[in-house]
């Protein structure tokens, strides 16, 4: 059957934005994350960063806490998991960054550069004993900082995005509007269960990690 080059060109369009679709996960593997982010493979996978060394992470750190936090949230849907990995990736610049620096607002961090507002309420049901219920409103950057600080670790800075969507963007959680594992979902995501704003980095990103893991 021959098949008009217009039409297969549309057919690819159409593939790639279906993704490499449903099914579940019980883990992701370091092997996973290295074809996807061959930058931070193996344990050298930080030795070319400059600034803010001790922020990065590697791959292998990423795969652990990743999964160990589909434990701990039951997300293991895997359209559901491409995209938080995806999300993570972009914000913290494939694992370079664990809190915002450009313009490095007081507060912000994890790997999915929570605000603060989330960042408190995070670390308050985290570590509820650690966390003053007045420093919600907080306008003090020294105490922003040190909520933020309690969640800078790998399983809770990488869980963040876990926590995000079962706790504050639950829609997308108990229904089917990521695990289906396509691009228009992932977008829907970004625009209305984080409420940022879409670019083609994250859909580059997005597609990187959908052919990686499977």
């Amino acid at each position: 059957m021959n098949i008009p080059f217009a039409s297969l060109g549309l057919l690819l369009l159409l593939l790639a934005r279906m993704g490499m679709g449903a099914g579940t996960l019980t883990k992701v593997t370091t092997a996973q994350l290295d074809r996807a982010f061959p930058e931070r493979a193996s344990t050298s996978g930080c030795a070319s960063i400059t600034e803010f060394t001790s922020e990065c992470a590697t791959n292998e750190q990423a795969a652990q806490a990743i999964t160990n936090a589909m434990a701990k949230y039951k997300i293991t849907g895997r359209g559901q998991v491409v995209a938080l990995i995806s999300l993570m990736a972009y914000e913290s610049n494939k694992w370079q960054y664990n809190i915002n620096h450009f313009p490095g607002r007081p507060g912000q961090g994890t790997r999915a550069m929570l605000m603060y507002s989330f960042v408190y309420a995070y670390a308050k049901q985290l570590y509820p004993s650690q966390v003053q219920g007045a420093w919600q409103t907080s306008s003090d950057n020294s105490t922003m900082n040190n909520v933020r600080a309690l969640v800078l670790d790998n399983d809770d800075s990488f869980g963040a995005a876990f926590w995000y969507l079962t706790t504050v963007a639950k829609d997308f959680a108990s229904a089917d509007k990521l695990r289906s594992g396509n691009i228009d979902d992932f977008k829907a995501y970004i625009e209305n269960g984080v409420h940022t704003t879409w670019d083609s980095g994250r859909g580059d990103i997005w597609a990187s990690v959908d052919k990686s893991i499977y």
